[in-house]
C-alpha cells in the first residue's frame, strides 16, 4: 500500500527556546499563507498477519498569532515506523516508535530574544490498536490510536487517526479522515530549556494504491 495525503492542520499550544516561553497558534483559515513546505506520506507491507508501516510527514509553518508578543515558527518532522499484528479479524495490535525533529524560531517584540531558533530530535516509543472493516461495497473504516512517550522522550504523546475510504477500483480507494496529535515534551533548564507542548489536528485527505 503507498498513500500520499494532505492534512489541514491548526496547531495551539506553546513552545519554548533558550528558556524563553513562546505561543504556537495557527488556525485552519490561515493555513495557506503560513504553510511553507509539507509532505506526507504512509507506505505498508502486510503478510495478513503482520504488517510493517511506515508513517512520514513534514511540515514548516509559519505559527504566529499576531496579538502574541512572542511567537513561535514551527518547523516539524515525523517519522513512525509501526508494526501490526492481527489480533482477531479486524482488529490489530501495534508497536512502534515515532522520531519526532522539531525546529522552533522565536519572533518577539523583545531585539534580545528576536531570532532566536533551536532544533531537538527525540524518540517515542508508542503503542496502540487499529481497527479496521467494511461498511458496504469497496468501502470501509479504520481506526488507528496509539500512545507514547512515558518520559522516555515526550511526557506523553498521543495520535488519534479515524478514516473513511471509499473504493474507486479494486485497487485505489480515496481516504477521507482526521487526524490529532499531541505531544509534550520538554528537556533542559534555564537557558537550555526547550519545550514543545503542542496539540496539531485537522482533516487529511489522501489515495491509497494497493499492489
Amino acid at each position: 500500500l503507498v498513500q500520499p495525503y494532505v492534512m489541514l492542520p491548526a496547531m495551539n499550544g506553546s513552545g519554548a527556546v533558550r528558556g524563553f516561553d513562546a505561543d504556537i497558534d495557527v488556525g485552519r483559515k490561515d493555513i495557506i499563507s503560513n504553510l511553507n513546505f509539507g509532505f506526507l506520506g504512509y507506505v505498508e507491507a502486510s503478510n495478513g498477519t503482520v504488517a510493517f508501516g511506515l508513517d512520514a510527514n513534514y511540515m514548516n509553518l509559519d505559527a504566529n498569532s499576531d496579538d502574541s508578543r512572542t511567537r513561535a515558527n514551527v518547523s516539524q518532522t515525523a517519522l513512525q515506523p509501526m508494526l501490526f499484528y492481527k489480533l482477531v479479524d479486524k482488529f490489530e495490535l501495534m508497536a512502534g516508535m515515532r522520531y519526532n525533529k522539531v525546529k522552533l524560531g522565536l519572533e518577539s517584540d523583545f531585539q534580545a530574544i528576536d531570532g532566536a531558533e533551536r532544533s531537538k530530535g527525540w524518540v517515542d516509543p508508542i503503542i496502540g490498536f487499529r481497527f479496521a472493516a467494511p461498511i458496504g461495497g469497496n468501502n470501509s473504516f479504520s481506526m488507528l490510536a496509539n500512545v507514547g512517550g512515558f518520559g522516555i522522550g515526550s511526557d506523553i504523546a498521543i495520535q488519534v487517526k479515524p478514516m473513511l475510504s471509499f473504493g474507486v477500483s479494486r485497487t485505489t480507494t480515496i481516504d477521507l479522515g482526521y487526524q490529532i496529535v499531541y505531544m509534550d515534551y520538554e528537556s533542559g533548564t534555564g537557558t537550555d530549556r526547550f519545550a514543545y507542548d503542542v496539540l496539531t489536528e485537522g482533516p487529511i485527505m489522501g489515495i491509497s494504491f494497493r499492489f
